[in-house]
């Protein structure tokens, strides 16, 4: 058996499943199912399968060709169809609409960016880098004060450790506070 073609940029309105193409032929699902395998292994007919290998949609353009030369129209019992409607998900319009509020979206995106109430990604990162540098720098300065503790410590014992690094944690709060906000302020400056 030949692998199926997959129908990847067939229009949706051309991709039916079995069960449209049973109703549309006045046939069971059985029975069109059977041609579609039959369709596949001979001619390759092109159809979109589900995550579990089996056959979701038949194009069924392909596939009333494919029947139209491969069939005896002597066996075909059902009077012709009328071609299927075009449901309202899928009409010119609906796109149309679609791809207006697509376009709104991106124009209403592209407004923020120009307010300044968006920035780039690629801003932010840069900024974030810079401020993680900064804030490594600060914390790396925690063993300078290795002196100062163990002198706390001979003094006043553990207590005397607390208090010298309790003013540590401060000047580093304060001083990865500046950091934090001076990055923020050169995003803010590159996105203007």
């Amino acid at each position: 058996m030949t692998e199926a073609t997959t129908a990847v940029d067939t229009p949706r309105t051309v991709m039916w499943s079995i069960s449209e193409i049973a109703a549309r032929d006045g046939v069971s699902k059985q029975s069109v199912s059977k041609k579609v395998a039959d369709l596949i292994e001979r001619h390759s007919l092109g159809v979109d399968r589900d995550e579990r290998g089996r056959v979701a949609r038949v194009n069924v353009a392909e596939y009333d060709h494919l029947r139209g030369r491969t069939d005896d129209p002597s066996k075909t019992q059902r009077p012709p169809v009328p071609a299927r409607q075009i449901s309202e998900s899928e009409s010119y319009d609906e796109a149309l609409r679609k791809k207006t509020w697509y376009e709104a979206e991106k124009r209403g995106l592209e407004l923020e960016v120009f307010k300044g109430t968006l920035v780039p990604v690629d801003q932010i990162q840069a900024a974030l880098a810079e401020a993680s540098s900064d804030i490594i720098r600060i914390l790396e300065r925690l063993p300078s004060i290795a002196d100062d503790i163990a002198a706390a410590v001979g003094r006043d014992g553990a207590h005397g450790a607390r208090l010298i690094l309790k003013a540590e944690v401060e000047r580093q709060r304060i001083a990865i506070a500046d950091a934090l906000a001076a990055a923020a302020k050169a995003s803010k400056t590159e996105a203007s």
